[in-house]
């Protein structure tokens, strides 16, 4: 199947150039003749954003801007929606009779239960397409997929389409929905669309369900996992349907997916209860406006576009966030060309050791890491303090009380745990400043016990337990070395500590070194002893590595 799938990006970009040259003589010939001008050609499989940019419905390429219109099924929703402002509608589609001895080939716009409704999927198409919105297709059943998409193409060829399609199932079992209610088959509703009308873009989703207090679970690294084995190889754009209820208890799953590729979107959606704004804007500042589109209901979805816009309100953070886009937000950086790509070996880390000289830095607009070397109090030994904090020991608590005071300061923390007796507390207290809105910030984490018999799946799993929304850093004492299996497929980043003069003493080092970047970042401890040449030739090995773009190389001093 992935070998289908890799034919059919060939073709794609072959028919993607194609409609390019042709749209490029519509408008050349458009341009010398007094009549109308000519709609631009646009493909099915397009970007929606820039559809609607190129039509004039928005003026940047940002999700929020995009409006829909909810099951647009009868004639007379259908009407309805095609004399609104709106630029997506959405619509179901399910067989005639589906699931009775009626039953018959014909696709009808109707939502389960309706099994019946006053229009086809023929007349639809037709209605809408005399209009300039997108299209949104929602297969309630994999029976109806095949026929819709064979009907599809034959409009396509007869008098084309031209506007961005999105073909949406739900082919993976999600949250608080029980097995006796199965999804779609993922396998077969992706091998439809390859084979039928595969110009588009794929809108697979989670069967997921959200009715509190019960039913209350969210995305998990398994469903999401699955997911991704599922749309790994295929080569169109795919935008992920994620309810809104729930994204943010699962953003760290849902973020890793996204990812995983740059043609990857999500589509938040809710249902009958309104998300909170807080969870919307989360999913504002941890992503790039042009890759989350929001379906959202009214008054929510006008309160959060003028939260969104308010340019003195505190940025939401993921803890387990990149240090990158916290210290250089994405969104600011449309143009890496003109811009440059900011230099993560460029990244002040400072180590804090009492509570003025934390109060300083904060005020440092720069911004960088914090590094905390974190120890058990000597008469209370589970009460996390930092280290070298002279007769009055800074507590962990309090430098977290001192950054909740500081929220737009630009650092994040890194807390290297010296004893796996307060792991845990300070796990708690993490979790604690940021379930009540105190730790907006990057938060990486390691464990240094030499005397510990407990092993890298203990830290991990602790982690996992208590406060998984964080950077996991690996003390590495020799290179090269054998990553752990217990970090590999988290769906943390993960972060390997180790010495500048081991990376760098010879040939198999480097290549380890580039070879793992793919995967990790890696924060080089500098030592004093530590060549002036050295900086030169990491950031030579940096620009040599092609891989991942959010892979980092970070220098830090011996003192840190």
């Amino acid at each position: 199947m992935a070998k289908k799938y890799l034919v059919l990006a060939a073709a794609a970009v072959g028919v993607a150039l194609l409609a390019g040259i042709i749209s490029a003589c519509v408008l050349l010939i458009g341009g010398e003749s007094d009549s109308p001008a000519a709609v631009p050609v646009f493909s099915t499989g397009g970007d929606m954003l820039d559809y609607l940019k190129q039509m004039g419905h928005i003026g940047e390429t940002d999700g929020l801007l995009a409006t829909w219109f909810h099951r647009a099924n009868n004639k007379s929703e259908m009407n309805k929606a095609l004399t609104t402002p709106v630029m997506i509608l959405e619509a179901d589609i399910t067989l005639e009779g589906y699931g009775t001895v009626n039953q018959s080939l014909v696709p009808i716009m109707a939502h389960p239960p309706d099994i019946y409704s006053d229009n086809t999927l023929d007349q639809w198409l037709d209605a809408v397409l005399s209009s300039d919105k997108g299209i949104k297709l929602d297969f309630k059943s994999l029976e109806s997929v095949g026929p819709s998409l064979d009907l599809l193409n034959e409009k396509n060829n007869r008098t084309r389409i031209n506007r961005p399609v999105w073909v949406n199932a739900d082919i993976v079992q999600g949250p608080n929905v029980p097995n006796f209610l199965p999804a779609i088959n993922g396998t077969r509703f992706l091998e439809v669309v390859q084979e039928k009308f595969w110009d588009v873009t794929l809108s697979p989703g989670w069967k997921a369900t959200y009715l509190p207090p019960i039913l209350v679970g969210t995305y998990t690294r398994t469903m999401v996992e699955e997911m991704y084995e599922l749309v790994k190889d295929v080569p169109q754009k795919v935008t992920f349907p994620v309810h809104a209820m729930m994204v943010r208890s699962g953003w760290q799953h849902i973020s890793w997916i996204l990812s995983q590729s740059s043609n990857y979107s999500l589509t938040l959606w809710q249902g009958s209860i309104h998300p909170p704004l807080d969870d919307l804007l989360f999913v504002r500042d941890n992503s790039h406006p042009a890759r989350v589109y929001y379906d959202i209901y009214e008054p929510t979805l006008t309160q959060f576009k003028g939260a969104a816009r308010s340019q003195n309100r505190v940025r939401r953070f993921y803890p387990g966030g990149d240090l990158m886009d916290f210290l250089h937000p994405a969104q600011h950086l449309e143009d890496s060309f003109l811009s440059g790509r900011p230099d993560s070996l460029a990244v002040s880390w400072f180590t804090v050791t009492d509570g003025s000289s934390l109060s300083a830095r904060l005020a440092d607009e720069v911004g960088g890491m914090l590094v905390l070397h974190v120890a058990p109090h000597g008469e209370k030994p589970r009460f996390p303090v930092v280290q070298r904090s002279g007769s009055q020991p800074l507590t962990l608590e309090e430098v977290l009380q001192t950054l909740g005071q500081h929220p737009k300061a630009p650092w994040g923390i890194y807390l290297r745990v010296h004893s796996y007796e307060v792991l845990e507390d300070s796990l708690d207290l993490l979790r604690s400043a940021y379930t009540t809105e105190r730790l907006y910030r990057p938060v990486w984490i390691s464990v240094e016990d030499p005397n510990s018999s407990n092993s890298t799946e203990d830290f991990v799993s602790t982690v996992e337990r208590l406060f998984p929304y964080v950077t996991l850093v690996l003390a590495e004492q020799t290179w090269p070395s054998v990553v752990p299996p217990a970090v590999s497929g988290l769906s943390q980043r993960v972060a390997l500590h180790l010495d500048t003069a081991a990376v760098l003493g010879g040939e198999t080092q480097r290549r380890s070194l580039t070879q793992l970047m793919d995967r990790y970042h890696f924060i080089l401890e500098w030592k004093e002893e530590s060549r002036a040449g050295d900086l030169a030739v990491l950031k030579a090995l940096r620009d040599q590595h092609s891989g991942r773009d959010d892979a980092k190389l970070y220098v830090m001093s011996e003192e840190s």
